[in-house]
């Protein structure tokens, strides 16, 4: 049975920005997947939404400033032995460029960003095949949730809920 006083989850969040039919991907710089493309994005930090996380990651990756714009695809990953990765709850968010310039230099966060094709991108050296899957996923239908119904609840907030 699991531990209850194990808190360790981890909040995900990606970002599918889309520009005239192409994907923004970056170029891994960490050891483990380097030079591998995947979606911008990564772990939301202490004390910052989910929503600030998506964004920050987003320009940090890629260079380029994003407005989210829905929700498109949210996945769980519950660990049996939570003494090992522990849990996961990833959002996939759709996003639109509005500033910024496309990374083109390498640092901690990624070696560069590039726009690709769904077809181009099958072509690359993925990091993961569920970049082609939530590709596929955005072509096939539009976002679930529109972005203002992903709410980040505020001290207040919580205050009304109680009884």
């Amino acid at each position: 049975m699991p531990n209850r006083n194990d808190s360790r989850l981890l909040l995900a969040a990606l970002v599918i920005v889309e520009q005239a039919g192409r994907y923004l991907l970056i170029k891994e710089s960490k050891e483990v997947c380097r030079n591998k493309w995947f979606l911008p994005g990564g772990r939301a930090e202490p004390g910052e939404s989910i929503l600030q996380a998506a964004v920050r990651e987003s320009r940090e990756e890629s260079g380029l400033t994003v407005e989210l714009t829905g929700l498109l695809f949210l996945d769980q990953f519950v660990d049996s032995d939570p003494t090992k990765r522990g849990n996961r709850i990833r959002f996939v968010f759709l996003g639109k460029p509005i500033g910024g310039e496309l990374k083109q230099s390498e640092d901690e966060h990624s070696i560069c960003a590039g726009w690709f094709s769904e077809a181009e991108a099958a072509r690359l050296e993925l990091r993961s095949p569920f970049v082609l899957e939530i590709l596929k996923s955005r072509r096939e239908r539009p976002a679930v949730l529109p972005i203002s119904m992903v709410h980040v609840l505020t001290q207040e907030d919580l205050l009304r809920e109680r009884p």
